[in-house]
């Protein structure tokens, strides 16, 4: 949700602390923020999309390089007294008002406005007549020049009605300062009370909403009424929270997107590997022909003393004529020499080419389950423990040594069903350990023959009902590749029947003894 004209009204409302004291520096760490230094805090001016400013009680880690704005700033208002700080209307924009002393020991006074409307938000300082003297932003337009020297006209929109001074309005009216998002939420809360509830409200705290809407964390200055919201003492506390959960939010789509990249490509790697081998495999299977054809040749070979591209032979355990196709380049006695190379050749690969065809297809099961993994990770701590895990298997690498970071440790989903605890693994580095820890006599489960999660019922030595299984085995379908499918097959047996074979890869293991429950996933 765009940051409206009413969460700027409790922005600037919470701002007016600093109304009195003097402006101690100013920095512009990038060009589109400017941050002012009051004696006891800092507001910071934020002019991209979304537009803001907030109030901070500590100074936020930037470089101090000033630019050319904030130079301009520092001549002209460094130490300058903030009078007031005033919204014009209900809009995105505003004022500071300025007194200071220059270096003529003459009173100035000026104004700083902040225009923050998305992309087109802008700061600028004016003076008494009203004159531009700078801008962050400089430009010429049709409606207004914003250049110094220019009288500044203030982008606002004065026949839209400012819902704070009405009694009443129609719902189709111009009002100032709603997104269309927010007026949305303003007629549901007009649907269970009156404008001037809304209004004594909304001016008698500081307080924003936050709130998920659509899959995302909106806020608000007012409580949305059809939804369950967190409550914060400050819009700019809001503000953080919410900035923070976006910025986790990112990074976690961020990361997914690269770790799935990354696995993607491995496996792409793999099963180009694996049908090479098996077009090997292939070849290999054709040696005791390839061996008759060779003794074929060696028996007739004074027959043929010229260069052709096939012989036709007799073969005297069947009597068939079988055709023998030959270089046409070289004689048939190097051609014989090139079929026995081939066939030892293809017999020193075959000692070597099953073992390869066995790690390269468990590998690609590995990397399977990996993906599997990575598409269901919820939060960005069973990403960053996912992350681990790929680089201790060398899938990409790292330049920080892994064992000198702080090793991540998230938990498994824990659940409780009919007084019994199952536990499911969000990644393989869970699965292996919530196995690996498991009692002999508690139940594993898994999704048969397809990636999904390892699932264990802590039985405590009690028999398990039935409808006990059937849950687990629902949790099991749901964190599996099969969680949309309408019934998927659940292989179940005791941890005793479980076991990790030697050098097997995280999350991987075989299992004997078990039973098949088919079951739709758990929603």
């Amino acid at each position: 949700m765009p940051i409206d004209g009413l969460l700027l009204n409790k922005l600037i409302r919470e701002a007016k602390k600093f109304e009195g004291q003097k402006i101690r520096n100013i920095y512009q760490p990038v060009n589109d923020e400017v941050l002012f230094q009051f004696q006891k805090g800092f507001l910071l001016f934020v002019l991209k999309n979304p537009a803001y400013l907030i109030s901070l009680d500590k100074k936020p880690d930037m470089p101090d390089i000033p630019q050319n704005f904030s130079m301009f700033l520092r001549k002209r208002i460094k130490n300058a007294k903030l009078i007031k700080i005033e919204q014009l209307g209900l809009d995105r924009l505003g004022y500071m008002e300025l007194s200071v002393i220059d270096e003529t020991f003459e009173l100035r006074n000026y104004r700083l406005y902040f225009e923050l409307m998305g992309r087109n938000s802008n700061i600028l300082l004016v003076d008494e007549n009203n004159k531009i003297l700078d801008a962050l932003k400089k430009g010429i337009a049709p409606q207004r020049t914003i250049m110094p020297g220019a009288k500044y006209v203030p982008f606002y929109k004065e026949d839209y009605l400012n819902i704070l001074e009405l009694k009443g309005f129609d719902l189709d009216s111009n009002l100032m300062g709603f997104s269309k998002l927010s007026k949305k939420f303003l007629y549901e809360y007009l649907e269970k009370y009156d404008l001037n509830t809304f209004v004594a409200e909304f001016m008698d705290n500081l307080n924003v909403f936050l709130f998920d809407y659509n899959n995302k964390k909106e806020i608000l200055s007012f409580p949305p009424v059809n939804y369950n919201y967190e409550i914060t003492k400050s819009p700019s506390e809001g503000l953080m929270k919410l900035f923070e959960v976006q910025s986790i939010n990112s990074r976690y789509s961020e990361m997914k997107r690269k770790l799935e990249k990354t696995v993607i490509k491995e496996i792409d790697k793999y099963e180009k590997l694996y049908r090479k081998l098996k077009k090997e495999e292939k070849e290999i299977e054709k040696i005791p022909e390839l061996e008759k054809k060779g003794k074929l040749l060696q028996a007739y070979l004074y027959k043929f003393d010229r260069k052709v591209d096939f012989v036709e032979v007799e073969d005297w355990e069947t009597g068939e004529k079988v055709k023998i196709e030959l270089n046409p380049l070289k004689s048939p006695n190097e051609n014989l020499q090139n079929i026995f190379k081939k066939v030892h050749k293809l017999k020193s690969k075959e000692q070597h080419l099953k073992e390869r065809l066995k790690i390269t297809k468990e590998m690609i099961d590995y990397l399977y389950q990996l993906w599997q993994s990575i598409d269901l990770a919820e939060d960005l701590e069973t990403l960053k423990e996912i992350k681990e895990e790929i680089i201790l298997e060398k899938i990409i690498s790292e330049k920080n040594n892994i064992k000198k970071r702080k090793k991540i440790i998230s938990k498994p989903y824990e659940f409780e069903y009919k007084g019994f605890k199952i536990l499911v693994g969000k990644n393989n580095i869970q699965n292996d350990k919530i196995t690996r820890e498991a009692d002999r006599d508690d139940i594993w489960m898994h999704a048969q023959g397809i990636p999904g999660a390892h699932v264990i019922i802590k039985t405590n030595k009690q028999e398990v009902p039935e409808d006990v299984l059937v849950f687990a085995a629902q949790l099991a379908a749901k964190y599996s590749k099969g969680r949309f499918s309408s019934k998927v097959s659940i292989d179940y047996t005791q941890k005793k029947h479980v076991w990790k074979p030697k050098r097997a890869k995280p999350g991987m293991v075989l299992y004997n003894n078990f039973k098949t429950l088919y079951v739709s996933p758990e929603k």
